[in-house]
């Protein structure tokens, strides 16, 4: 094993999980800002914060796929097995391979981590709450401009109950 190359290796890899988190906070701030848009009604706010929402996924996945790597190339220098998928490299078992310095800063690194994607799936939940609380209420606004409130409603041949005859509120308007 060359310890040249562990060190270089696990430098890359406090780099990677430090950046990795900040994504992670970069991430959370983006959905708090959708979350305050949809509070205001503010469709602009909305659409810019998932889109720098995708722009951050898509660095995380890139940091995640280095991470991945440098976790197989680490086992291999440590002499450890080497899982046959790279996702599943467990940092704590690298981290009990190395000096007792190296493997504690990784193991805070990877802790802080997780931390951060904790709230972040926290928050992830969150706003499909209210995705779908916004998506009823606008089901419910539909339902009230597409009934005209004179004809009666009957079942259709689908099963479903619709109103027949006059025109309909967004039928007017077009």
């Amino acid at each position: 094993m060359s310890v040249m190359q562990i060190e270089t290796l696990t430098t890359e890899l406090e780099t990677v999980l430090l950046r990795q988190t900040q994504a992670q906070e970069k991430l959370l701030d983006a959905m708090n800002a959708k979350l305050e848009a949809m509070r205001l009604a503010d469709v602009e706010g909305m659409t810019a914060s998932a889109q720098r929402e995708g722009e951050i996924v898509a660095q995380a996945v890139a940091f995640d796929q280095r991470r991945c790597w440098l976790g197989v190339e680490l086992c291999k220098l440590l002499g450890m097995p080497i899982p046959p998928r790279s996702e599943n490299v467990s940092l704590r078992s690298i981290c009990a391979k190395l000096d007792a310095a190296t493997g504690h800063r990784l193991a805070e690194l990877g802790l802080g981590l997780r931390e951060r994607m904790l709230r972040v799936a926290e928050t992830n939940r969150v706003v499909e709450a209210a995705c779908r609380e916004l998506l009823a209420h606008f089901r419910t606004l539909f339902g009230a401009f597409t009934h005209d409130g004179e004809s009666p409603r009957l079942y259709s041949n689908r099963g479903a109950i619709e109103s027949r005859g006059s025109v309909k509120v967004l039928d007017a308007v077009g």
